[in-house]
């Protein structure tokens, strides 16, 4: 006699299996750092709380602004091992904000190590603070991937790709004209895209820029980042 064995999915399962199995990869968009929930791509969101969990895949960790009520004794948050947890961040160091740089470290530090024991990349961000982040990578050796996310200092690109790291580009390539002029610059094999905390514009348009600008057709474009996106993110193939 068949045995039926009831299954209950998500609907981040749902969404998964459906681009899985029946989307063609030059359909399907990143976007990978958003502060709100999307239905245009595939989003990366970032989860502020224990309190609104997101059920897509979601960000989370301790932002520089949150470094001096950072507990260093602390184990690693609940949030961090949950199933839809793709990436640690936003997390970093910001020189514009008046936390010490000594208090900001200590958490950065933390976080990439509980990067490292999870097996998740790192949303980066980084203000101001590009020398003590590389010293850190230079120091810490991490084996995950780290994205520079809001990428926007172009003075820095080849010194953030000598370190291996993916480069974000935001909502600020459709007016920024040094921005633009770099994105021909960065490898498509180093590429993401994010909408951020922007809330009019979609990722579609930062997708439709940076096709024009680098010269890909958008299909080509979509293809590759959605192949940076499976091996930066293991989560997304083992779930």
């Amino acid at each position: 006699m068949l045995e039926i064995i009831e299954t209950t999915y998500t609907l981040f399962d749902l969404v998964r299996i459906f681009f899985l199995n029946f989307v063609p990869l030059s359909m399907e968009k990143i976007n990978i750092h958003s502060h709100f929930l999307r239905n245009d791509a595939i989003s990366i969101v970032q989860c502020e709380s224990e309190f609104n969990i997101p059920n897509s895949p979601f960000s989370f960790g301790f932002h520089p602004n949150q470094s001096e009520k950072f507990n260093l004794d602390s184990t690693i948050p609940d949030l961090l091992l949950h199933p839809n947890c793709f990436a640690v961040g936003e997390i970093g160091l910001d020189k514009t904000i008046s936390i010490p740089m000594e208090i900001q470290q200590l958490a950065f530090e933390k976080q990439i190590r509980w990067s490292e024991e999870l097996e998740l990349p790192v949303i980066l961000h980084c203000v101001r603070a590009w020398n003590e982040v590389a010293r850190i990578h230079n120091q810490l050796q991490p084996k995950q991937p780290w994205i520079f996310h809001g990428f926007r200092k172009t003075s820095l690109l080849s010194s953030i790709l000598n370190h291996g790291l993916f480069i974000s580009i935001g909502t600020a390539v459709l007016w920024d004209e040094k921005l633009q002029e770099t994105v021909v610059s960065i490898p498509i094999e180093s590429l993401f895209l994010e909408t951020d905390t922007d809330e009019v514009n979609q990722i579609d348009t930062v997708y439709a820029c940076v096709s024009k600008l680098k010269s890909i057709p958008l299909p080509e474009l979509k293809s590759q980042l959605f192949e940076n996106f499976k091996k930066t993110f293991r989560k997304w193939e083992i779930g």
